[in-house]
């Protein structure tokens, strides 16, 4: 969408190598996962092995899990992991309020992206009601953890379950690149380099730090830039090449904004997810996990948690986002700028008075692992195996509620080219434009 406006924006060379991404992937993790399926039942146990013990420890290993190992084995010279621990504390420690900005600005307003919904709709992990719990336990769960100091080092947890992360990734690839219901011309590649950037850098770590400062939180630049590291390397480990991670804050901007404009806008699918897990939120309880205070949450029915969701959603995402994914306005919008001024009181007086940040990240997450740590028979992500089985059962209800879009979208198309001039919006912005043909070709 709107390809020749950003053009005029961040100039032809960068659009073309940006949107090439979306045809490409995590192509080392996806080669092992490849060669170990082939291999048979042993090959996760070899992922496993090489993941817990190093990939000298695995017996006869194929070339391409070497070749992954050697590429997160062998730290990149810009990480310093001094910086990642500051991003890590500059991150979590302003309490409850990075719960509620993970969970009303990262996660929910994140299903606006188009792209990235695409396999989550086919798996309907986030819309079935009996696994939208655990789905998002998992996802929160990987988050706290790949964020926690230290967690990143090589034998840490978050970097066990990150890894594990790009395993699933390349599982859910493998099995939708060869399903008839993955629509290539329209989509792009499963779990793009666009859609990993869009998860790790727009929502997990731009849309966060945003969020806190609309509510009146100070960030420093040299606070962003150490967030900003701490995610990129998260990233790195995930599969996102170095020609195509964010480099620092003012590029993860600017690789954010370039989504924004090429994305189409939320559909059917999107909405499915943020009604059942605004629904799931607002109605159900998680032993330890609450994203409003507690003070608030246990006083509030679940009408009143929905409206109260939907105006910090109004407030922390903006209309645009919310409009797309039919969030409804509610006059509690109001509630973060009135609480404004207290927050940033606050913040000031917490920075004047002797303080360790660290100690304050360290209860957040402490916290927050009460709900997040795993019980008995749970693991700590997804099994790969059980999300395939997921697309097997659900990707005929899938396919409906895309063409349920897609004829949505046309009759949409329609009145609005009544109503604008070719290519500029009342606003300025572009709405159509020649964009470079995406490749219908089916990468196995």
């Amino acid at each position: 969408m709107n390809y020749e406006h950003a053009v005029s924006v961040y100039g032809r060379r960068d659009l073309e190598f940006f949107t090439s991404q979306y045809n490409t992937g995590d192509e080392l993790g996806y080669a092992a996962y490849r060669a170990l399926k082939a291999i048979g039942g042993d090959g996760k146990s070899m992922f496993d092995q090489a993941l817990e013990h190093g990939i000298e420890s695995v017996s006869d290993a194929p070339a391409e899990l070497v070749a992954l190992f050697e590429s997160v084995d062998n730290v990149p010279d810009w990480v310093d992991r001094s910086q990642l621990r500051r991003g890590s504390v500059a991150y979590w420690r302003h309490g409850k309020l990075v719960v509620m900005a993970l969970a009303y600005a990262a996660i929910g307003a994140g299903f606006r992206s188009y792209g990235g919904t695409r396999s989550l709709v086919m798996s309907r992990r986030l819309i079935e009601r009996d696994q939208v719990g655990r789905r998002l336990i998992e996802t929160l769960r990987w988050a706290a953890t790949s964020t926690r100091p230290g967690a990143m080092d090589r034998y840490g947890d978050g970097f066990r379950l990150t890894m594990q992360v790009r395993w699933i990734h390349a599982a859910v690839r493998y099995h939708l690149s060869r399903s008839d219901a993955w629509d290539w011309d329209d989509w792009g590649l499963v779990v793009s380099n666009v859609d990993s950037i869009y998860t790790m850098g727009s929502s997990f770590c731009e849309a966060v730090v945003v969020a806190l400062e609309k509510a009146g939180v100070k960030i420093t630049q040299h606070e962003k830039e150490d967030i900003t590291a701490m995610w990129r390397y998260i990233g790195h480990v995930i599969g996102l090449p170095e020609d195509v991670n964010f480099r620092n804050w003012s590029d993860l901007r600017r690789k954010s904004g370039m989504v924004r404009i090429l994305e189409h806008p939320a559909d059917d699918g999107s909405r499915a997810l943020m009604t059942s897990l605004t629904d799931y939120m607002c109605e159900e309880k998680i032993d330890g996990y609450q994203v409003l205070p507690a003070f608030i949450d246990n006083r509030l029915a679940p009408h009143q948690k929905r409206r109260l969701t939907y105006g910090l959603m109004r407030s922390w995402a903006g209309d645009d986002v919310c409009d797309e994914l039919e969030i409804a306005n509610s006059r509690l919008r109001y509630l973060l700028p009135a609480a404004k001024p207290l927050i940033v009181a606050y913040d000031r007086i917490c920075r004047v008075l002797p303080h360790d940040d660290e100690i304050k990240a360290m209860r957040t997450l402490d916290a927050f692992g009460v709900a997040t740590a795993t019980r008995d028979g749970e693991s700590d992500v997804a099994d790969a195996d059980d999300v395939v089985q997921g697309f097997v059962r659900n990707s005929a209800r899938a396919r409906d509620l895309f063409t349920r879009r897609a004829a949505f979208t046309r009759r949409k198309a329609s009145r609005r080219s009544k109503s604008q001039t070719w290519g500029i919006r009342s606003t300025g912005t572009a709405v159509s434009g020649s964009a470079p043909a995406r490749s219908s070709t089916r990468p196995r």
